[in-house]
């Protein structure tokens, strides 16, 4: 999947996305949209009206921007040489409409060169003289923001969650040393022992718990892996879900007055129910408990949960 501020896409689901949006959004201007059979035209839809296009691209995973960009630009240089290839069949589509516009609607643009594509492209395909461009055709790009209203009320409409950004839908890389994370939970293991169980046992009792947890920290990368290659979408709605509980935990570490178990036992319960609320049923009460014992036992070994 493609994550964007909107959530995480393929090329599929952006496409149904957008069509929704253009649906919506022009409507007045006699809005239609181009089934991809027998035939891909290179154009998904069009206004009778205003005589604008549209093509929508999504990739169905992450690239680098300059891969990204290779992609967008291949694909705006293969869609309109289609509009060449397939005139005669568009002239029957378009009926008495000619194309003004043809804008390629994608998440994001990648850099600023596909801008200098698309205007290269545009006078090229001006020169072909196609039957069915006006003589002022022009080539354009749009990213999701173009239609950010549009997007957030058909998501809204169709029972998914609105995404307003500024939660990250991955888990931040792990920067620290082994040693450090083992360090970390000795030490974090032993404040919650301390109290709860006679001095001569803590060294004993530590050790097993200390071993526990660090089997779960190592368990959490590939776990999530799992998660990521198996239900990508899943994936990265925890992954923003788990990104902003984590803001409550280390504000709960900073004010808490009861016991490190209790800390411990608190935040665990709470991303479980929280998993459960917002992802059942992709993710049921065992799969949302058996995440939290991970993902808490990351959070020690970090340094994301501490007391004090």
């Amino acid at each position: 999947m493609f994550h964007t501020p909107y959530g995480p896409f393929d090329g599929n689901s952006w496409e149904r996305l957008c069509q929704l949006v253009f649906k919506r959004k022009f409507a007045a201007d006699g809005y239609l949209n181009i089934p991809a059979t027998p035939g891909d035209y290179g154009l998904e839809g069009f206004t009778k009206s205003s005589g604008c296009g549209y093509q929508c691209y999504c990739p169905d995973k992450a690239y680098p921007a300059k891969d990204l960009y290779e992609k967008q630009r291949d694909k705006i240089t293969a869609d309109l040489k289609k509009l060449q290839t397939n005139e005669a069949d568009l002239a029957k589509v378009l009926g008495p409409t000619k194309l003004r516009r043809w804008y390629l609607v994608t998440p994001t643009i990648a850099h600023n060169d596909l801008l200098k594509h698309a205007q290269a492209k545009e006078a090229e395909v001006r020169g072909w003289g196609l039957s069915i461009l006006e003589s002022d055709f022009q080539v354009l790009v749009h990213d999701g923001d173009h239609y950010a209203a549009e997007i957030q009320e058909m998501l809204l409409a169709t029972g998914k969650a609105m995404d307003f950004g500024g939660l990250s839908t991955t888990l931040p890389a792990l920067e620290g040393s082994a040693a450090e994370y083992e360090a970390n939970v000795i030490r974090k293991t032993r404040a919650r022992l301390e109290g709860r169980v006679a001095s001569g046992k803590v060294g004993t009792l530590a050790e097993k718990l200390a071993q526990q947890t660090l089997k779960e920290f190592l368990e959490h990368d590939a776990h999530f892996r799992r998660i990521n290659e198996e239900a990508p979408s899943v994936h990265s709605r925890l992954a923003r879900l788990i990104n902003g509980y984590e803001a409550h935990v280390v504000e709960a570490c900073s004010t808490w007055e009861g016991t490190p178990q209790e800390l411990t036992d608190k935040i665990r319960n709470g991303l479980t129910e929280r998993i459960v609320r917002e992802l059942a049923p992709a993710i049921d009460e065992t799969g949302a408990a058996q995440i939290a014992r991970l993902m808490v036992s990351r959070w020690i070994a970090v340094c994301e949960v501490d007391y004090g």
